[in-house]
């Protein structure tokens, strides 16, 4: 959530526990009552939604380092089936070109070629192998593809979960302001008579504009501690050279 959005949440869980703290004011068979308790549904779904933003943002970024390893890994994989063709090929003439580098793609196309690579290069193991390539890298290849396709859908999914949640911290946002004047209206009408408790209301009820600024301390100090300016005579004391006797 922002930042604004964040101090009028905090204002909305204060509301909703002055409304619990006070309930024997506002029985549930009451208006209300029941604004509190429609107002506090909101709150709650606000909370809930507020966690899955907080945990999806988290996973989509982790997920997102995960899939960027596992890219360069298959990358990593393809550019070596790549570089080793090009010396089966002086003996094979017909490999060449069969195995181009990964070069710059799309994921889409990465996992296409990837594939396709891993089933031609079934026919050409053999000589692939006496070029250098370990015996197990087809599967080994196989095995990467696989990294990075997993890696790309838990990515996809935590991102889902993030751009859900902040959909649902709008709705329960806008549910709870919704319901907050007609509560607001019936406690000050409620409480008018108690001074301390209408106090306490109107301070739950309050969101800040704004963060308090102070100066930055170095700055106060620099403030205080500069010495007032020299007055003209002064400055022209100082400044005049001393005669000679």
């Amino acid at each position: 959530m922002k930042t604004f959005d964040v101090r009028r949440y905090d204002m909305l869980v204060r509301v909703k526990e002055f409304g619990a703290a006070h309930a024997d004011l506002f029985p549930a068979d009451t208006l209300g009552g029941q604004s509190f308790a429609r107002l506090a549904a909101s709150v709650d779904r606000l909370t809930a939604g507020a966690g899955s933003e907080s945990s999806g943002r988290t996973e989509a970024r982790q997920g997102g380092a995960a899939k960027a390893q596992a890219r360069a890994a298959l990358r990593t994989a393809l550019e070596a089936i790549a570089r080793t063709a090009r010396g089966l090929a002086v003996a094979t003439p017909d490999v060449a070109g069969r195995f181009p580098p990964p070069g710059r793609s799309s994921d889409h196309q990465l996992v296409t070629t990837a594939r396709r690579v891993a089933a031609d290069a079934a026919s050409y193991a053999a000589g692939l192998v006496a070029h250098g390539l370990p015996s197990t890298f087809v599967a080994d290849l196989g095995t990467a593809i696989d990294a990075f396709e997993h890696a790309r859908s838990t990515r996809t999914a935590a991102t889902e979960t993030h751009v859900a949640a902040r959909a649902s911290i709008r709705a329960a946002m806008d549910g709870a302001l919704a319901a907050l004047p007609q509560v607001d209206a019936i406690v000050e009408n409620r409480v008018a008579s108690d001074p301390g408790l209408l106090a306490a209301w109107r301070s739950a009820r309050h969101v800040a504009e704004r963060m308090p600024s102070t100066p930055a301390p170095a700055a106060a100090a620099a403030a205080t501690s500069t010495p007032a300016a020299a007055t003209p005579a002064a400055a022209t004391a100082q400044a005049a050279p001393a005669k000679a006797a």
